[in-house]
């Protein structure tokens, strides 16, 4: 609960920053907005003046300092390091941090459906989610997710929503760093490899953040798990969770052994040419062409979405299954943008860390003209230069020649300027019955300042490319 009164520091003026103030404010608390950039800022002029219009106090060309004697609580924008000033300060002055997930599960009527890990849990989120409405639950997808194509709000702001709906929340690390109460009824982790190793001090850390998505856990509460992730072993799972908490598990191969010493799972599980669910058989042929992986998030999406509804009727099921049928992939993730002459365009801008580029590649059958570049958050891309170096795709870089990708990875590639101009490299390059594929492998780099950005920026440019008539000949 948001106590009455409760004097509130809101650290960020972003969707969820202003959410968070709006709802504190309704619910009789007293927050204060803080935004390190000038109110005099385009992208700020809507924001300060819906907070405004409400009576929200604003402090913007912030220093990034709070005095713990005016405040009660911080509610701190996942873009805020642990050891950011304000944090400090306000550790140090014995009051309480908390996430934007912490404080909407306070105010949270509804049940929480959660997923975190490094690769797929946009696509799981949204599975889970169109899962539950084919159903006939009133579901709402929200948290960390953007950019999915589909309707999706902060957590605060669906928790805002009442009872009787059920939250779908993609989580992330950095909105774990700072939860104590945060109990989802369902959750589960895709998977768990290097990544933000600029934010986080080691893979450990990163990991056992992860990990605090099960701490909160109860007796009726279940947990989801892929029983054949290498990167989350079983002994992992079941260690990090209470014991009285249910775990559902499903498999990839065509092993019917679901039970690990918890609840037993429905027969659920990816084999090479068919995707079964809860016992229903479906030939992978008749479903979209989105990759191994995919085939993996939709089935634990279907575990995820049974696990909260309990048992399902065979209308149930069906309208399920068919819409996973539909399917057609999320905005920026393994997205198709069309083909011209036989060669296929697909921007997965989202794509952040070398473990996705390579389950990227892996996902499609044929030759890849690959385009990376971006900011490397520390992370080694070995498995991306052991993967390349057995496989016949050709990789284009861009960036500068100091750039930590280009000398990682130069000796396979051909490094570029410009998006642009590895576009038109791969374009001039590829032939019939291959595809470019815009999986950058890092976190967004000048001019794009976020992957959103260079995802619209690598649409226009091949759709441009796509739309251009094949010249006449001249013979």
């Amino acid at each position: 609960m948001i106590a009455s009164g409760l004097r509130i520091a809101v650290a960020g003026m972003g969707r969820s920053g202003i959410a968070i103030a709006t709802e504190g404010r309704r619910r009789g608390a007293l927050p204060t907005v803080f935004d390190e950039q000038s109110a005099e800022t385009p992208s700020q002029f809507d924001a300060v003046e819906r907070l405004q219009g409400q009576g929200i106090p604003i402090v913007t060309g912030w220093h990034g300092h709070l005095d713990a004697e005016e405040f009660d609580l911080l509610v701190a924008s996942p873009g805020f390091r642990r050891e950011h000033p304000a944090i400090r300060d306000m550790v140090r002055g014995g009051r309480e941090v908390i996430s934007e997930v912490e404080f909407a599960y306070r105010l949270a009527e509804s049940p929480i459906v959660a997923i975190t890990g490094t690769n797929g849990k946009s696509t799981t989120t949204a599975l889970t989610w169109l899962l539950l409405r084919a159903a006939g639950a009133d579901a709402v997808l929200c948290g960390n997710i953007s950019g999915s194509g589909f309707d999706e709000v902060t957590l605060t702001e669906a928790a805002a929503m009442g009872s009787g709906k059920v939250l779908v929340a993609e989580i992330s690390s950095y909105q774990l760093e700072w939860v104590r109460d945060f109990r989802p009824r369902v959750a589960a982790i895709t998977n768990i490899t290097p990544d933000h190793l600029d934010r986080h001090p080691n893979f450990e850390d990163y990991r056992a953040t992860k990990l605090r998505l099960f701490a909160r856990m109860k007796r009726d509460d279940v947990v989801v798990a892929n029983a054949d992730e290498p990167s989350l072993p079983m002994a992992m799972i079941e260690s990090a969770i209470p014991p009285e908490v249910g775990l559902r598990t499903f498999s990839v191969g065509t092993s019917d052994d679901h039970d690990r010493g918890h609840a037993v799972a429905a027969q659920t599980r990816v084999e090479p040419t068919r995707l079964v669910l809860g016992g229903r058989s479906m030939s992978r042929d008749s479903l979209p062409d989105l990759g191994e992986h995919n085939a993996i998030n939709m089935a634990m999406a279907w575990e995820l979405a049974t696990a909260y509804l309990g048992p399902i009727s065979d209308a149930q099921a069906e309208a399920m299954i068919g819409a996973i049928a539909v399917f057609r992939g999320l905005e920026h993730r393994m997205e198709h943008l069309g083909i011209r002459e036989g060669v296929t365009v697909i921007n997965n801008s989202m794509c952040t860390n070398p473990r996705a580029v390579v389950a990227s590649a892996r996902s499609r059958r044929e030759r890849l003209h690959i385009l990376m570049g971006g900011v490397t958050k520390n992370l080694d891309f070995t498995p991306v230069a052991e993967y390349l170096a057995s496989a016949d795709h050709r990789l284009y870089l861009i960036g500068r020649a100091e750039d930590d990708l280009v000398s990682q990875l130069l000796k396979l590639g051909v490094r570029f300027d410009s998006l642009e101009q590895a576009f038109d490299a791969a374009a001039a390059a590829a032939v019939s019955g291959e595809a470019i594929v815009f999986a950058p492998g890092c976190a967004s780099a000048y001019p794009y300042s976020n992957f959103r950005e260079r995802g619209e920026a690598f649409r226009a440019i091949a759709e441009a490319w796509l739309k251009q008539a094949t010249a006449p000949s001249r013979d």
